[in-house]
């Protein structure tokens, strides 16, 4: 290496480590002018050698090349979100179930401010910011490394040579908001934006920070050690760590932060508690949707009073008409409402509101935006009438005693097809990245598309004559359909749109049916084997698959080229069998369960009939008595490890 570039990378570390202590600690080492001359000097050597540039230099916070599109990135571990508490009981019932489930050890717990912005995972090899992704659903985000390389507060360089993984929140703080808040509602959503912008030179106009909430230590032992040596590391942590030791303490610190609330200089919606004991959240483990050994406490939801000036009514994929309020805009929680939902006609009457009416609303959870009550009757209130027809084909709407919705039942209705197709399109289904509203409302009036399928038939030369969509738009999109043709089984399954099959029930089906074909020749017996279906989805979901629709819609989808990925189990002596624990084992339960899944075992949800055996452990819970009922095999510790062994 030579003495010049050397002296660069000298240069780099150097400006890094003035840009850390200004945007971290805001202190200025040197002077303006003396920051400026050193940054002329880079920029000269990196102009007369740009293929010696230094991805961590402080020229590439400035933004980079754009980007064609964001990589998929798997991440080392589930980055889940959280469960929530939205008052003192239900927080209470998450402590309780914490000390049950890790005695006899004493869990400690810490609370820290929920900041309200986006997860990233950032990793660091050999001391040296390498790359970031976004969350996305938990196993699967987007790269982003380019965009992250923009956030001033996060040091590039770290002062030892490690490898290390970090979760953070990445935000806009208030005072910076203040500058761009013509542009965004809020400071999420600026946040939210500017981190997937294409062109990192945008996102770097954009006064991004981020806070630091884990890290992966193997050395340490607790969640508030690992905080304090990532702070040691220079890297920006969540502020204010409070370590609890009982519940009152745990609610005491959440009133605290959130007396806070406003006086922090970004937005909070919440605390996070978390078991502060690392080997106690493995015991714990986590479920398909969050970690047990942590929870999110929302802060009551912020509420204002506007005007309600009229209800639409939109049809949804299901044929469901919901009423929409729309309301004189106003500001709630930092956000500018002027729509919210109402759920339907009951929902309406037992809050008594009626157009005209000046109406209390709130965020719930500090996401949606809801109507409480009627606060006063307007001189021209009126009720409310559901449509008879339905608003976007004029079918007959249909109700019944039994169902509070009311329906519109005609399968060629175009709202519904819409939905559908949006459904289909959506991150969580087939993920076409680029299928938006606009798009599909143009594809839909240009008569491009008739039904979900068709849009595998779509050529760039269509999209193409679409406003807004020019060629590279456009192979983009046919790009994005094309690589959906081979989603996982559970993303086919939810994509389909079936009433009441969600995320988590498509996930079930797909383990426990592992081909769509198992699942078509399903019957309502072998449905309500899978864990948590009951005879409501089994019977509708039996149904459905027998539909004349339903079977058209899958044979054009295969006709597409469209086939979902069969689930392959691994086999071993314990295929078949499905294993629950209960109680506290000697080793982690996550190392048991992983164990039994070598072996081809799978893990229950829930004791019932379909469970093998339940391994029993110290302290064992109400399973124990369910599962005698059921006379289900009880295994011991001992017991399982003789079977293992076998």
């Amino acid at each position: 290496m030579s003495d010049c570039h050397e002296a660069y990378l000298s240069l780099v570390h150097t400006l890094n480590r003035y840009a850390y202590a200004y945007y971290n600690t805001s202190t200025s080492l040197i002077s303006d002018k003396e920051y400026d001359d050193l940054y002329s000097q880079l920029l000269d050597y990196e102009s007369k050698n740009p293929l010696l540039i230094y991805p961590n230099s402080p020229t590439q916070r400035v933004g980079a090349k754009p980007s064609k599109g964001f990589e998929p990135f798997t991440h080392s571990q589930p980055l889940p979100s959280l469960g929530n508490s939205f008052d003192k009981a239900s927080l209470l019932a998450f402590y309780t179930r914490v000390l049950k489930e890790s005695a006899p050890s004493k869990p400690i717990f810490t609370v820290e401010p929920k900041i309200d912005g986006l997860a990233v995972a950032l990793h660091y090899r050999k001391g040296e910011f390498e790359h970031g992704a976004t969350r996305g659903d938990g196993k699967t985000g987007e790269l982003i490394s380019q965009n992250i390389r923009t956030i001033r507060n996060l040091p590039m360089t770290l002062p030892a040579p490690i490898d290390l993984e970090v979760r953070g929140e990445v935000f806009i703080k208030k005072s910076a908001f203040v500058a761009i808040k013509n542009q965004f509602s809020n400071p999420r959503n600026a946040a939210a934006g500017s981190l997937r912008q294409l062109d990192p030179k945008m996102t770097a106009q954009r006064p991004l920070s981020v806070f630091i909430y884990q890290g992966f230590l193997d050395v340490l032992s607790t969640h508030s050690d690992t905080i304090a040596q990532l702070k040691a590391y220079g890297l920006p942590v969540i502020p204010e760590l409070i370590i609890c030791e009982s519940f009152d303490a745990i609610w005491d610190a959440c009133l605290l932060i959130e007396s806070k609330r406003h006086q922090y200089d970004w937005d909070i919606d919440g605390a996070v508690v978390k078991v502060n004991q690392l080997d106690i959240q493995v015991q714990l483990g986590t479920t398909a949707k969050a970690p047990r050994w942590a929870i999110a406490h929302k802060f009551k939801t912020e509420q204002a009073t506007t005007y309600l000036e009229a209800i639409s009514v939109q049809v949804g994929r299901t044929g469901v008409l919901t009423p929409v309020a729309i309301l004189t805009p106003v500001q709630v929680g930092g956000v500018v409402v002027h729509r919210a939902t109402l759920h339907n006609l009951d929902d309406i009457n037992r809050k008594n509101i009626q157009i005209g009416d000046t109406v209390l609303i709130q965020r719930a959870g500090d996401v949606i935006p809801e109507i409480v009550r009627s606060i006063q009757r307007g001189p021209s209130s009126h009720p409310f009438v559901m449509p008879s027809e339905c608003p976007s084909c004029q079918h007959p709407v249909v109700s019944s005693d039994i169902d509070v919705a009311h329906r519109c039942i005609n399968p060629a209705c175009r709202d519904q097809l819409k939905a559908k197709i949006w459904h289909f399109a959506s991150r969580d289904a087939m993920n076409i990245d680029g299928l938006g509203d606009a798009i599909i409302d143009q594809l839909l009036d240009s008569g491009h598309i008739q039904n979900i399928a068709s849009l595998y038939t779509l050529t760039e030369a269509q999209l193409s004559q679409l406003d807004r969509m020019g060629e590279k738009s456009a192979h983009n999109l046919i790009t994005a359909i094309q690589n959906s043709k081979n989603p996982s089984l559970d993303r086919f399954i939810f994509a389909l749109g079936v009433p009441f099959i969600g995320k988590r029930t498509a996930e079930l089906l797909a383990h426990h049916f592992q081909t769509f074909d198992m699942l078509l020749s399903s019957t309502v017996e072998s449905l309500l084997e899978v864990p948590e279906i009951g005879h409501k989805i089994a019977s509708l979901l039996y149904t459905v698959c027998r539909s004349a629709s339903f079977i058209d819609l899958v044979q054009a989808l295969r006709e597409a080229g469209v086939c979902p990925q069969d689930i392959h189990r691994p086999s071993g002596r314990l295929s078949g069998s499905t294993f629950l624990i209960t109680g506290t084992l000697s080793q982690p339960r996550a190392v048991i369960e992983e164990t039994i899944k070598s072996l081809g075992g799978e893990i229950g949800t829930s004791v019932s009939k379909n469970l093998t055996y339940l391994i029993v452990g110290n302290n064992p819970g109400s399973k124990l008595q369910k599962a005698e009922k059921l006379q289900i095999p009880i295994l011991t510790e001992s017991d399982l490890e003789g079977l293992l062994s076998l």
